[in-house]
């Protein structure tokens, strides 16, 4: 009786698996439907209709870069500037690498009011940040791993290595390994904490006052418009919040004049 009931059970179990399966077949098999719908909607001009679509595709919990990159295009074909830049943004939030993506934002950032020069940065910072933009950072993460079984192996070889020899070069390829990891731990930290940790907002009024409190009886330090990127750093109230410009410049706007990337 145990053996029958242990089959059932298993039987019962793959059926369960079966219908999941099948179940996320069908729903990819939707979405992808409904996002070649969108796209000839798009094709044919018809961005408003193609938008509408892409957000149903959303809503359902289907995320994507090419999903945002879509919406973005659609967006600035309407001419709605602030919506295209949020959604080129999303879009390279899940794929840095996207040259598309980065050439059509720096077109459509060029017709935004604001021009705001970026600090300067250090030689190391460039560096890195230039470096970071390689690989996503879960790469990062992934050489880091492979970096460090390296080291490890080489660790290994020198431990219970006889020869002079190869104790030298195994105790210089650790030297090598160890900076190299520290390296792209580094830029893995670096990749996480700009695209996951740090928070960025677009403008979406028209034109905004920023103010050096959190009230709005306090001096306005300076007027920002839509479309502008500002990165957000302190919340107040749940009413107001703290930006941070490119070139340094902080201050205080009403919550619902931006849109969080």
């Amino acid at each position: 009786m145990k053996v029958k009931y242990q089959y059932q059970i298993i039987i019962y179990f793959l059926c369960i698996v079966f219908l999941q399966n099948s179940f996320g077949q069908d729903i990819q098999k939707s979405q992808s439907e409904k996002f070649q719908q969108a796209n000839d909607l798009y094709n044919g001009s018809q961005y408003e209709k193609s938008i509408q679509i892409y957000f149903e595709i959303l809503d359902d919990g289907f995320h994507s870069a090419e999903l945002y990159y879509n919406i973005a295009n659609s967006y600035y074909r309407l001419n709605d500037i602030p919506n295209s830049i949020l959604f080129y943004e999303k879009s390279l939030r899940l794929n840095s690498n996207d040259k598309d993506a980065i050439n059509n934002l720096k077109m459509v950032n060029n017709a935004i009011i604001d021009d705001i020069e970026n600090m300067p940065e250090s030689f190391i910072n460039t560096n890195l940040n230039h470096f970071s933009s390689i690989f996503s950072f879960s790469n990062w993460g992934l050489i880091s791993i492979l970096l460090s079984f390296c080291f490890l192996v080489v660790f290994v070889f020198y431990l219970f290595s006889k020869s002079p020899t190869i104790k030298r070069i195994t105790f210089t390829c650790m030297l090598v390994l160890i900076l190299t990891i520290s390296i792209t731990t580094k830029i893995s930290f670096n990749v996480f904490e700009k695209n996951h940790l740090d928070e960025y907002g677009i403008i979406f009024s028209t034109k905004i006052e920023v103010k050096s409190e959190p009230n709005n009886r306090s001096d306005n330090l300076l007027t920002l418009h839509q479309g502008t990127k500002v990165m957000l750093i302190d919340y107040f109230n749940d009413q107001w919040v703290k930006i941070k410009l490119v070139n340094g410049q902080e201050g205080w706007i009403s919550k619902n004049e931006i849109k969080i990337i």
